[in-house]
């Protein structure tokens, strides 16, 4: 055995022998140094550490012996040459070595002496010049690149925290980085889960994340960026994605490739809107899901065909977090509005992938071109996100095929014993006989010794369900098919959807163009099952011939310009696409009804466009679609344009459709009209619109439900601008009919007037005001159906001012709406422990809930935190938000030297008045009038508040002694599910501010508050408190860096809720102590006593009195330190202690380094 041993020794030893030779080439490189013979005899070479015994010198094409020709010092890398050794002063020494690879240079200098010729004196100086240093943003990203961001790194421990390391990059980069390559990144390692707020037009992406190289030829993009792409008639796509995407422009060739998930699926929500309701109007998912989240900036927004934009001062806002839009007050919302949503969402079930493949080539001048797409988009089933499912699960998916409430499972589960055999469940089951037949319902019922349930429900649509929404996880039952929900667990299903489309684009003449297209598409509504897969393909084809509006002669004569097109388009009723293709209104025009029921598309549209001279444009076109064998439906539509847009312009659009589905028939005649004529700085003008829909079944002459009618005109003033004043009105009657007993019959009237002011022509004030009054009135006979008379009032005016220099500067804002709201519910969501505001004392009463008077609020180590979500049933009110701010500089109205000047030259005031309602009055007379006595009414008001402040100084910027009266007050009332709760607050407070001596200042305070709550029985907020104090704060400043401060503050709270009032003395002492670094840094010292006692122990103890003390003695020290170790690198340390009460002394230590670029 023991040759055998010596084998694989023997090859051990080769292999690691060589293993280690390869290492060592790849530690080592091979320098070679040209260096001039010098008078010193002492040679420097360029390696920072050479390998002994590894060079080589040459010198006159001899090779040099150590020792003999030379002496090498390995440890300063510098030689010297024998003194036998012949040669010149103008000879070369060929010095070459291996040396190890180091990132370091052989020296490093902030400076270096160099020689200069210096005009002035006319000779050559030495002077002191700056290097390049190595570690700077410019060092690390270059000269021409902009860039911004921060670099963190720190970490935090403490005693109740365990060792956490924190780190954070945000950085901006662009510019170019040669003549040909640009940059553009946005880098970050943060995750920011927070969605974006929808009330702006532009939105601050702060979860966006992407590095993009750009060249004349090609553009790279990895992270986040927006797929948008449209390739012929079906290749739609845009999409938010996070991956790669590549994209290629050579010559006539250009195509791109996309490898990234999806962050959410896309859907097109349409619905009418409600009178007397700007929003919220809420968004679902494919199949009606509610708790979805639309990710940020993807909606498009369409309010009759036309595109809305985002923001409080534009169209409308959007709750990404709930889904929900409200429209602003410049968009009237009425019964008739055609609300159009295109958006994405995640319902957070699965990770979704997608691969997107484009190219297109030009040939022959680009009168033939070839493009193709290809896409794939679909859920992955291997990588669920918030959900776990078991092989049951599974397998119930399996066998659901495409049929989703197939893949359906109970959501009742009994409760299992906990450790002491109790059952603490949520429902009890209810047992009950319905015509005639047994059934078992569930009421929720937590803490009751029957509750032995938890039931988990789904919405399954209004009138689909038996059970309603009270609260979260509290829902009653309401009847059969009276609710939308049903105690059951829709199982996610992963669905996959690709497509794929050719198209060929000729054009054999000027203004002449022939499309042809081929689409294909793969629909898999279940990649967990093989069931019901043969339906997933379908195809598609079109074909469009276009020629552009051109000038046509007979002739001498000219005919003007003449324009044609037609299309040809087949969709088979399998074929899916990942995005909308047709018009926002493509349905309407076509009066094409929703059904569940996919048939086979044809569409043949001719168009001809006839502008015999620039100010006259006829436009006509006929279309005609066929699905299936159920309906068809042909359309005829004109548009005249006469006009040159600045004088005067008439617009008239006709639309008549007929269309044909099963046995019920419809013509449906739309008309539509505007002119204005332009003189002076006037614009009047009219507009009307009118449609007349007659439905009929078979050969009845009743018309059904869904026929309609109504005409509307509109007349209007416009006065352009004179001096920046703008102004426009517009009065609108509208007269709309609907069937009764199968004949049209006028069903209502509704004037609107508008109202729009406007001015900036000076810096000193602008103001913007929109008004919006609509009144429908309901005829007698549909009065009697129950349709009720209805208002909408909608109001926005913000106006700023700035006068008599600074005499008198504020704003104000008032804003009117009537909209639907819903009441609050309060929510404690679990958060990291220390980042939370509530802690949790446990099931108080047993009941197996978390109640609102189980969570406390606290200042520190807090784990909850609440917020507010509406409830499900919506009620409809009206809005109201105003606020204005008044400052007024009393010095400056009247001569400084005059009495009253002086008098009042110390004097300044500062007027804030805020108030807020939303409230289900009836009358809005009452509010939009603002009677106040109409506010914060119980069992109407589900939100107010009415905020008033108001400051008065004496020499409010004097620094040796200024005083400042407030008198603020604030009263609210919230109705939220579990009840009503009022708050009040006010405060009386004085401020002096004096300087004693140069360096002592002090500023005390002396504060009179009130705290009062009243909410519902079961809560812990009920509070009657009133607080009277003094704080005084002395500050002595020897110099400029160093600032020493000793604060004290005395006073009595008293809690008066109680049956026996609670009353704590509060006395408190604070020394700080500042130290800066000029231009550096600074350090801050601070220790801090505060005891509290108490007159009982037996009464529940608010928050708000104790303001998080704990009875007795509190002792807190902070230390924190700031240093500026470079231009661009900040260092922070701090350090917080506190043994509050009887309890332990806690300690938390954080530190960070933080680089900007």
């Amino acid at each position: 055995m023991k040759p055998f041993y010596r084998l694989k020794l023997i090859i051990l030893t080769v292999f690691l022998g060589s293993a280690a030779f390869a290492q060592n080439n790849y530690n080592t490189v091979v320098v070679t140094d040209t260096i001039p013979i010098n008078f010193e005899n002492k040679y420097n070479i360029s390696g920072v550490s050479i390998i002994p015994f590894t060079e080589r010198i040459v010198l006159r094409d001899s090779l040099l012996k150590r020792f003999t020709d030379y002496q090498f010092n390995y440890s300063t890398a510098t030689f010297t040459l024998s003194d036998s050794l012949p040669y010149s002063i103008f000879d070369t020494l060929y010095v070459t070595y291996q040396a190890i690879k180091l990132s370091l240079k052989k020296e490093y200098k902030r400076r270096s002496l160099v020689i200069r010729y210096n005009k002035k004196i006319g000779d050559t100086v030495r002077v002191s010049q700056i290097e390049d240093a190595g570690f700077t943003p410019e060092a690390i990203f270059g000269p021409g690149i902009q860039k911004s961001g921060t670099l963190i790194r720190g970490f935090t421990v403490g005693t109740t925290k365990d060792f956490s390391l924190n780190s954070g990059l945000r950085l901006q980069l662009s510019g170019k980085l040669s003549d040909d390559i640009e940059i553009v990144a946005a880098l970050t390692d943060e995750n920011t889960p927070i969605q974006p707020e929808g009330n702006t037009e532009r939105l601050e992406e702060l979860d966006r994340v992407f590095i993009q190289i750009k060249h004349p030829n090609a553009i790279g993009t990895f992270g986040d960026y927006q797929l948008q792409n449209r390739t012929g008639e079906f290749g739609v796509i845009n999409r938010k994605l996070q991956g790669l995407m590549g994209q290629f422009m050579v010559g006539d060739q250009s195509g791109y490739f996309s490898i990234a998930s999806s962050r959410g699926k896309f859907n097109t929500n349409r619905f009418f809107g409600t009178d007397g309701v700007q929003g919220p109007y809420s968004l679902s998912g494919i199949n009606g899901e509610k708790n979805i989240i639309v990710i940020a900036g993807t909606e498009k927004v369409y309010v009759d065909g036309i595109l809305m934009v985002r923001g409080e001062n534009k169209d409308y806002t959007i709750e990404y977090a709930n889904a929900t839009i409200t429209f602003t007050p410049k968009v009237l919302i009425i019964s008739a509005s055609r609300i159009s949503v295109d958006f994405e969402y995640t319902d957070r079930r699965f990770a979704r992938n997608f691969l997107g493949v484009g190219a297109s080539s030009k040939f022959f001048d680009d009168k033939l071109s070839v493009g193709f797409q290809y896409l794939k988009e679909g859920d992955n089933e291997n990588s669920p996100i918030d959900i776990t499912l078991s092989e049951k699960d599974k397998q119930i998916i399996s066998d659901a095929g495409d049929d989703r409430f197939k893949a359906v499972k109970s959501g009742v589960s009994l409760v299992e014993p906990d450790s002491l055999g109790n059952v603490k469940g949520i429902y009890s089951a209810a047992d009950t006989l319905i015509s005639g037949e047994p059934f078992t319902y569930y009421v929720y019922n937590p803490g009751d010794s029957t509750a032995i349930y938890n039931v988990s429900f789904s919405y399954v649509g209004e009138g689909n369900g038996d059970y309603i929404r009270e609260a979260i996880g509290d829902f009653k039952f309401t009847g059969i098919k009276q609710g939308s929900y049903l105690p059951i667990i829709f199982l996610p299903i992963p669905q996959e959807t690709q497509l794929g489309n050719l198209v060929v684009n000729v054009k054999p003449f000027e203004n002449v163009s022939l499309s042809l297209e081929y689409a294909g598409s793969l629909f898999d509504q279940n990649k967990l099952s093989s069931i019901d897969d043969g339906d997933n393909y379908g195809y598609a084809t079109n074909i469009f011939l276009n020629v552009k509006p051109s000038e046509v002669r007979l002739g001498s004569v000219n005919l003007g310009k003449i324009g044609f097109s037609y299309k040809d388009r087949f969709i088979k009723n399998r074929f899916s696409t990942p995005d909308r293709i047709n018009a926002v209104e493509f349905d309407r025009y076509y009066n094409i009804q929703s059904s569940g029921k996919k048939e086979d598309e044809s569409l043949r549209e001719i168009k001809l466009n006839l502008i015999p001279v620039n100010e006259f444009n006829l436009m006509t076109s006929a279309g005609f679609l066929r699905k299936g064998d159920s309906f068809k439906s042909d359309r005829f539509n004109n548009v005249l344009r006469i006009g040159n847009s600045k004088t005067y312009n008439i617009n008239y659009n006709l639309d008549y459709v007929k269309s044909e589905n099963s046995n019920i028939t419809s013509k449906w005649l739309r008309q539509q009209g505007n002119g204005y004529l332009v003189f002076w700085k006037l614009k009047p003008g009219v507009e009307f619109i009118s449609e007349n829909k007659r439905e009929k079944k078979g050969g009845k002459d009743s018309l059904l439900s869904s026929s309609l009618k109504y005409l509307e005109v509109d007349p209007y003033i416009e006065l352009i601008n004179i001096n920046g004043f703008k102004a426009g009105a517009k009065y609108s009657l509208r007269d709309d009919y609907f069937p009764l007993d199968g004949l049209m019959q006028k069903e209502a009237r509704a004037t609107t007037k508008y109202l729009e002011l406007g001015y900036s022509d000076i810096k000193e004030f602008n103001t913007v005001f929109n008004l919006t009054f609509r009144n429908k009135k309901f005829t007698d006979v549909f009065k009697q159906q129950g349709r009720l008379d209805n208002q909408t009032i909608l109001v926005r005016s913000n106006s700023k001012f700035k006068f008599w220099e600074q005499i008198l500067n504020g704003d104000m804002f008032y804003e009117v709406s009537t909209k639907m709201s819903a009441k609050l519910e309060k929510v404690f969501v679990p958060v990291e422990s220390g980042t939370g505001n509530y802690k949790y004392l446990g099931d108080l009463n047993g009941n197996g809930v978390p109640d609102e008077n189980e969570f406390e609020l606290t200042l520190f180590d807090g784990d909850f935190i609440l917020v507010t979500i509406p409830t499900d049933k919506l009620f409809p009110v009206i809005q109201l938000k105003t606020s204005t701010r008044w400052k007024i500089k009393y010095a400056e109205i009247f001569d400084r030297k005059s009495i009253w000047g002086k008098i009042l030259k110390p004097l300044s005031t500062e007027t804030v008045w805020r108030v807020e309602e939303d409230t289900r009055e009836e009358d809005f007379s009452k509010i939009y009038l603002m009677k106040l006595d109409f506010f914060q009414v119980e069992g109407k008001t589900i939100r107010g508040s009415n905020f008033f402040q108001q400051d008065i100084w004496l020499n409010e910027n004097s620094q040796n002694l200024s005083f400042r009266f407030r008198y603020a007050q604030n009263r609210r009332m919230s109705e939220f599910n579990s009840g009503v709760e009022r708050g009040y607050n006010r405060e009386r407070s004085l401020r002096i501010r004096f300087r004693m001596i140069k360096e002592w200042r002090n500023q005390t305070d002396i504060i009179n508050t009130t705290d009062n709550v009243s909410a519902v029985a079961v809560s812990n907020r009920n509070r009657l408190i009133t607080d009277n104090s003094i704080v005084s704060d002395f500050s002595y400043r020897p110099g400029r860096t160093l600032e020493v401060g000793f604060k004290f503050k005395v006073g009595r709270s008293e809690d008066s809720f109680p049956e026996i009032p609670t009353v704590i003395d509060l006395n408190s002492q604070s020394l700080r102590f500042n130290l800066s670094f000029t231009g550096k840094g600074r350090i801050r010292i601070e220790l801090e006593r505060t005891e509290l006692i108490s007159n009982t122990n037996e009464n529940f103890i608010p928050f708000e009195l104790t303001g998080g003390n704990q009875l007795g003695k509190n002792y807190y020290w902070r230390l924190n330190f700031d240093y500026r170790i470079a231009s661009f690198l900040q260092t922070t340390v701090s350090y917080d202690g506190r043994w509050q009460g009887e309890g332990r002394v806690v300690h938390t230590a954080r530190a960070e380094a933080r680089a900007y670029f």
